[in-house]
Formats: C-alpha cells, structure tokens, sequence
C-alpha cells in the first residue's frame, strides 16, 4: 500500500522513495509547523515534494517518530521539527486510482495536520 511506502520512505529520510509515492500533480500540505510558530507547509507536484524534502533531510529540519498505520490511508506518528516533536496525523485525501490500497496507487493530496 502506498501509506506504508510513505512511511517507509519518512522514517528512511528517502526524498526520491517519498516523492515516488506521489503523482506528477500533487499536493502535500502540511499544518502542524505553525503550532511551533513556523511557516505551514503547501507544496505542489512531485519534484517539489522531492525538492523539500532533499533539503530537510539533508539538514536534519524533519523526521517522523513512532508511526502507526491505522488504515490505507491513514498514519499516526510524532513529527520531529529540527527537535520539536508534535504529534501529527497523516491523512490521504485522494489516490490515482480513488483506493489507495493497490500495489501501483500514488498519491495525489496528502494532509498533515496535529493530533
């Protein structure tokens, strides 16, 4: 399923593995930096997911901590913010292919908001 490859892809700090997880046309948005006073998150297609995340593993600005899968589209986790950790919820809003459980689905919104 395409959650636990995300995930995988989180916790291995894999920036090519997580943007392969989206469609060309995605959308990530991201809400839990503004509880810690920062700038939310709104990034649009694969390559700048890719991007994003090439810089904030690289300099150690985000890791995800103890996630729980709870359904296909669906994760529980802490969210390491460069040592801030908020606990978060990762919710798929829409597949390619409307199930997000096939071995070929790919994401196109995915939404991070606090716990």
């Amino acid at each position: 399923m395409v959650i636990n490859d995300f995930v995988t892809a989180m916790q291995n700090k894999d920036h090519k593995a997580l943007a392969a997880c989206f469609t060309e046309e995605c959308r990530f948005f991201d809400y839990c930096p503004s509880v810690v006073k920062r700038e939310n998150s709104f990034l649009f297609g694969r390559n700048a997911i890719e991007m994003f995340f090439h810089n904030k593993f690289t300099f150690g600005g985000y890791a995800m901590r103890d996630p729980r899968v709870t359904n296909e589209r669906t994760v529980n986790f802490y969210a390491d913010y460069n040592g801030t950790i908020i606990h978060a919820l990762a919710q798929i809003e829409n597949c390619n292919d409307g199930a997000c459980s096939l071995d070929d689905s790919l994401i196109q919104e995915l939404v991070i908001r606090p716990a």
